[in-house]
């Protein structure tokens, strides 16, 4: 039975914690505590709203049912608490806090990070934390304010917004090509060695689209890795298929085949709509809106 009238709303910072870190010390750090006060406040909420909101798996705390139908709520009273401190407190004061972001692995470390840079310069106080991964984000547990993803989700409690167009082009090695056949039709790709994803490990499905460039191709080197993708490619093993914001300006690859194939995807920004109004949030999609915007060119080169 629930004991609304018992719930200690501060308890909800350490719930969101937990379902934002997965993991009791992590949570304790973000909050600047001991793991077992977030354990003891995440147990006092639990009596007062009379569910279990999270259940402990080998990889960390999960959220329960009763945890995810909390999540939005809490989020919600969470965003509106900053927003009535921003509105009281005095203008002048720098915006702060923690703005945690989650990316693919290339747009992460070469699209991302250098923009992160003159953020910090203009909002030192913003607390910026990235986490890139090359899996299907989830969108349902809260651990990120931020992220820049390939997949745009449909639901209700996300709000998505294009950042930009990239080009996936096919790149080789001078020596690799000077010691092959030549490469002058798509129908030549038949006759090359191929490098690119492991199709198995691949949980974006926007990436599974090797299908549009050969369909017969034999592979030398598969790597769940973009960065290795790249490394195979320049070190002579086959021909692959890389963001053109990647290879165009790495000097041990060439284009191949420029004019004739090239696949598109679409980065898109996904931030919690409950997350939306709070400053320090909007602050860091506003700059990243902007950094995309301006690099338009590496993105989709001429």
């Amino acid at each position: 039975m629930h004991s609304y009238g018992k719930v200690n709303l501060d308890d909800l910072r350490f719930f969101l914690a937990l379902a934002r870190h997965g993991r009791m010390v992590a949570a304790g750090e973000r909050l600047g505590v001991e793991h077992t006060t977030v354990s003891r406040r995440v147990a006092a909420l639990e009596k007062a709203v009379g569910h279990r909101l999270f259940e402990r798996t080998p990889t960390g705390w999960t959220m329960t049912g009763a945890g995810r139908r909390l999540l939005p709520h809490a989020e919600r009273i969470e965003a509106e608490a900053v927003l009535a401190f921003t509105d009281a407190d005095d203008e002048s004061r720098p915006v702060s806090g923690l703005v945690r972001l989650i990316a693919t692995d290339a747009a992460g470390s070469l699209l991302v990070t250098p923009a992160l840079a003159p953020l910090h310069a203009r909002h030192p106080r913003i607390d910026l934390e990235l986490v890139t991964t090359s899996a299907l984000i989830s969108h349902q547990t809260g651990q990120f304010d931020v992220a820049v993803t390939l997949h745009r989700p449909e639901l209700p409690r996300m709000h998505a917004r294009p950042l930009g167009t990239y080009a996936m082009r096919l790149y080789a090695s001078p020596g690799y090509l000077r010691e092959r056949a030549p490469i002058r039709t798509p129908d030549d790709l038949a006759e090359h060695e191929m490098v690119w994803y492991i199709e198995s490990l691949l949980d974006l499905p926007e990436l599974r689209v090797f299908h549009q460039v050969s369909e017969t191709a034999a592979f030398a080197f598969r790597s769940s890795s973009v960065f290795a993708q790249l490394e195979a490619v320049a070190a002579g093993m086959g021909v692959g298929l890389l963001p053109a914001f990647l290879a165009e300006s790495d000097p041990r690859v060439v284009p191949v085949l420029a004019a004739e194939l090239e696949v598109t995807r679409t980065f898109w920004m996904i931030v919690p709509s409950a997350l939306l109004n709070v400053e320090r949030v909007r602050i860091v999609c506003e700059h990243l809106t902007e950094w995309f915007e301006e690099r338009a060119d590496v993105l989709h080169p001429r």
